[in-house]
């Protein structure tokens, strides 16, 4: 096959991955759109009836039409602000904002400092302790839970914010990734700030900070996307509704709704707006964050 041949037929398949990928979020807009009576009649048009060309024109012509059977011109963010007035969406959202941010700050404070010591310190057993915090990497997840709920409930935070916040304050993988990208830094420059007066502190933060913007925003993204999207652990921890995230107050308006597909689905999409927004604010600093090239030149 020539090269435009393969060209074209790498085109056609990102063009069908891409389609696979973003049909399931195009369903769901979609969906959030409609009344319930229409979902119920046919699950898979992506485009509410009484919005298409042909049925708007018979409505228009008084002829008998979907918008009448929607029971008239039924808004359109009707679902919307009824996912904000009964699901209290909005609280929701302001909470797993708010935890999403200081996990991420606080992720990011914490794994900078100890990926600085494990990267340009020299300490007994550095090695050792590594290898130990890498290793955590490979315990699952949930049999952290009861160890972790253990201790939260001896320090009194079960059913507080804290509680959901603290576990959350540092990881292994974040440390790894920065420490990575510390150690292709030059340590010319370090010397060169060492001679200038400038103490490990002022490194860290005037020349090591500086120089790993992509590794700190990849980092932020793949934490906020992670704290956005936490559901277990604050099931768990919490049982006052009004410290509940999107994602646990999204099952609780599921439940509380009878599986009222369309107004959840409007839910939905209020919570994943700010991902694909911060998504698309930072994905030119994605590759050089994953690739670990500390500079070029």
């Amino acid at each position: 096959m020539n090269k435009p041949g393969k060209s074209r037929l790498a085109f056609l398949i990102m063009l069908a991955g891409a389609v696979v990928m973003v049909y399931p979020y195009a369903y769901m807009v979609g969906s959030s759109f409609k009344t319930r009576r229409e979902f119920a009649a046919n699950k898979r048009c992506l485009v509410p009836p009484r919005y298409r060309l042909g049925e708007r024109l018979k409505h228009f012509r008084g002829e008998p039409s979907a918008v009448d059977t929607a029971g008239g011109d039924w808004p359109l963010w009707r679902n919307y602000a009824d996912a904000v007035r009964f699901g209290r969406v909005d609280r929701f959202l302001a909470n797993s904002a708010i935890y999403a941010v200081i996990i991420t700050c606080a992720q990011l404070f914490f794994n900078i400092l100890a990926a600085y010591a494990f990267a340009r310190m020299d300490f007994a057993g550095r090695n050792f302790l590594f290898g130990v915090l890498l290793s955590t990497m490979m315990v699952p997840p949930a049999v952290l839970l009861i160890p972790r709920f253990l201790v939260l409930r001896q320090l009194g935070l079960i059913d507080t914010v804290w509680g959901v916040l603290i576990p959350g304050f540092a990881g292994a993988f974040g440390i790894f990734l920065l420490r990575q990208f510390f150690l292709n830094i030059p340590i010319e420059l370090e010397h060169a700030a060492r001679i200038d007066g400038c103490g490990s502190w002022g490194i860290l933060w005037h020349v090591i900070v500086p120089l790993s913007k992509p590794a700190l925003i990849t980092l932020g993204l793949f934490t906020f996307m992670g704290a956005w999207n936490m559901f277990e652990w604050p099931l768990i921890v919490l049982s006052n509704q009004d410290y509940y995230p999107l994602t646990v107050g999204l099952s609780l308006f599921r439940s509380e709704t009878r599986a009222d597909w369309p107004r959840i689905f409007a839910a939905s999409v209020m919570g994943s707006f700010p991902l694909i927004l911060l998504f698309l604010a930072a994905q030119k600093h994605l590759v050089g964050g994953i690739s670990l090239s500390g500079m070029k030149g």
